[in-house]
């Protein structure tokens, strides 16, 4: 029964990895875009990769790029709670 479990949770862990890493790179994309439309729009002069790239360091710093640990924390914790309610209620 506990083996079951586990397999079911390891499963779970490589396709949410997978999907983190999908949300990951898509989501780095939108914001590199962005930043490269606010570049253009503004009429901004100087170092273009080098400005895109401060904002890309200072997105890996965001709430936004935290944001996306929820894809690990929110299943696992509905997983964890289904186990106790089926298990031990």
């Amino acid at each position: 029964m506990i083996l079951g479990w586990l397999r079911l949770g390891l499963f779970a862990l490589v396709g949410l990895t997978v999907v983190y890493f999908i949300a990951a790179i898509y989501s780095r994309s939108v914001r590199r875009e962005k930043l490269e439309k606010r570049w253009v729009s503004e009429g901004l002069e100087g170092d273009r990769e080098g400005w895109i790239e401060k904002g890309m360091k200072d997105y890996e710093k965001g709430l936004k790029r935290r944001l996306l640990w929820l894809i690990y924390i929110l299943p696992m914790l509905a997983f964890l709670a289904t186990i106790y309610v089926v298990n031990w209620n």
